[in-house]
């Protein structure tokens, strides 16, 4: 499915056009299992027109009034699952329109056609996968057809699966996957040098492959459900960049450089100063901006949310015409990113910890080296934070739903608190 840009709906999740209204029901909301989620699209027949999204939830997991999968640990693909019906509400809507205008008519024929053509569901489907093999190479061609928020992950897990039985000389099997599996596996990637976190990663993306072949039914075997079929992940000191170190790449002389380092700094800010993931804030456009606000459906959980402009973001757009930063892939911004808070200069040096190949590792730094995509959502966070906005307002703005999930994104440092705490009367002297 292409990708497109969300548009910002009211908070009721209902899509309304001019003649039609969407939704999304359960196929059977007493059910006592499983039951699927399909599309409703009203545009004044008789009866509605229906369309399968492909997921499957519990009815007590479903938010009737959100329309959305309830966020729970306990549902791995709750996120994708919401993101992916996000994306599938707002294509309903253009097909509607792009059928009316072409056709002067809309039936169901025409719909189920057009949206079939739009998800490539009417070209000759992949054979069914007998084997976990098999599966892989499945599993990889639906999270790219369906562009699911987790289709990197799933395609690098896959790859190292693969790799793992070019080094065994074997094939693996649904059968095979068990807790022996796991320690082998978990082995194979600390030789390989990878960081803790990104062995975690892995675990979890295979966890939900062998989830979805079991909804599937193609995995009869239950040993991955163990919570022992995993790898732990560990807190990483992640660092944001100060108010004052934004600032300096704001006013950094970028002049005689490449066009792309001015699109790179720009679309950086933004991200900082909106709390926005890179996928949102580097795909903004106009129309996101009304009334000196920013409102945006974000891509990862189809959440609403609606954001102040910041000065220096204000300034960004008068400089432009109004007009965005062209959009860059996150690997372009990343390289570049790093080169302009070194000519920022952010070069003070940060301790960097972490756990590579089963052995703690800890680093010296540039803070330069440290700065990432990320780093532009966490800045904004922690900068509202020191600057007392209440938390549960920038958790709002930023569309976290969890207390849990937010803590990850702040950065203040021990000294931080300490000096906060310092002027408290029980510190002081009566």
């Amino acid at each position: 499915m292409r990708r497109r840009i969300p548009q910002f709906n009211p908070p009721n999740h209902q899509t309304q056009t001019k003649m039609a209204t969407i939704n999304f029901y359960l196929k059977d909301p007493k059910s006592s299992k499983k039951t699927p989620i399909n599309l409703f699209l009203n545009y004044g027949a008789s009866s509605p027109f229906k369309y399968a999204t492909g997921f499957s939830v519990l009815p007590s997991d479903w938010n009737i009034d959100r329309q959305r999968v309830r966020e729970k640990r306990s549902i791995p693909d709750c996120v994708e699952c919401n993101a992916f019906l996000s994306k599938l509400q707002a294509l309903a809507s253009q097909v509607y329109f792009r059928v009316l205008t072409e056709n002067n008519e809309v039936n169901r024929e025409l719909l189920k056609a057009a949206m079939d053509k739009e998800l490539n569901k009417d070209k000759k489907k992949t054979a069914k996968p007998l084997n976990f093999m098999q599966y892989l190479d499945y599993i990889v061609e639906f999270k790219e057809r369906v562009n699911t928020s987790d289709v990197r992950i799933i395609k690098a897990c896959v790859t190292k699966i693969k790799k793992y039985c070019q080094q065994t000389r074997k094939p693996l099997s649904f059968e095979d996957m068990t807790l022996t599996f796991r320690d082998q596996f978990n082995a194979y990637l600390e030789e390989e040098g990878l960081r803790q976190n990104s062995i975690s990663t892995y675990f979890s993306a295979l966890r939900i492959i062998l989830i979805q072949a079991q909804e599937e039914g193609l995995n009869p075997h239950h040993h991955f459900r163990s919570k022992k079929f995993s790898a732990r992940p560990e807190k990483v000191k992640h660092y944001a960049l100060q108010e004052s170190e934004l600032i300096k790449i704001y006013e950094v002389d970028l002049s005689g450089l490449p066009k792309s380092f001015e699109e790179v700094r720009d679309t950086f800010l933004i991200g900082a100063f909106s709390l926005m993931r890179v996928s949102d804030y580097s795909t903004l456009n106009r129309a996101h901006f009304q009334d000196g606000k920013i409102y945006r459906k974000t891509q990862k959980t189809g959440a609403n949310v609606v954001v102040p402009v910041h000065w220096i973001v204000q300034e960004i757009l008068n400089k432009r015409n109004g007009e965005l930063p062209r959009q860059m892939h996150r690997n372009v911004i990343n390289a570049r990113i790093k080169e302009i808070a070194e000519l920022a200069g952010i070069t003070n040096e940060v301790v960097v910890s972490s756990t590579r190949g089963g052995q703690r590792i800890h680093e010296i730094k540039s803070k330069f080296e440290t700065v990432t995509t990320h780093t532009a959502r966490r800045s904004g966070a922690t900068n509202m934070i020191k600057q007392g906005i209440a938390r549960s307002d920038v958790m709002t703005v930023g569309g976290w739903t969890t207390e849990d999930a937010f803590n990850r994104y702040i950065d203040i440092a021990e000294e931080d608190t300490a000096t906060k705490l310092a002027s408290h009367p029980f510190f002081k002297k009566a």
